[in-house]
């Protein structure tokens, strides 16, 4: 049996807003460092089965990372992180009472996303000085 009912013009009806977006993109950087931290161990997990763990760590590093593909993904993901991150901080602070008018929560967000930008693009650049190079 079928009701000819509208939908619910919810979607419809609300423009985004910095408070509604934020932890939805929250939820979705957390579930994109969970499948990348998977992908890692699973791909350290094939080189265990390697004889020589450390011809494995330098062909992992120093042929694929070189591709433009991985070096993309691994800015990504860093950028995931420093967002994550920077989010989970802004929202320690608003459990320990904080920056909760509403005024504060914007400003508060735009300082995040800074932070966020700011300290993926200094590992970038930490990364670019490196030459790419693993410490040891």
């Amino acid at each position: 049996m079928k009701i000819n009912r509208p939908l619910s013009p919810h979607l419809t009806i609300y423009k985004p807003q910095l408070t509604s977006t934020f932890p939805i993109f929250h939820r979705i950087s957390g579930a994109f460092l969970a499948t990348m931290v998977l992908f890692s161990i699973s791909s350290f997990k094939i080189g265990d089965l390697s004889l020589t763990f450390y011809h494995f760590y330098q062909y992992f590093f120093f042929t694929l990372y070189s591709n433009w593909v991985i070096i993309s993904l691994v800015n990504f993901t860093l950028l995931a992180l420093c967002y994550h991150m920077s989010n989970g901080v802004r929202h320690l602070l608003w459990d320990s009472g904080l920056f909760l008018e509403l005024s504060k929560v914007y400003t508060s967000g735009i300082l995040m996303l800074f932070c966020a930008a700011l300290l993926a693009l200094l590992n970038i650049i930490r990364q670019h000085w490196s030459n790419g190079q693993i410490p040891y």
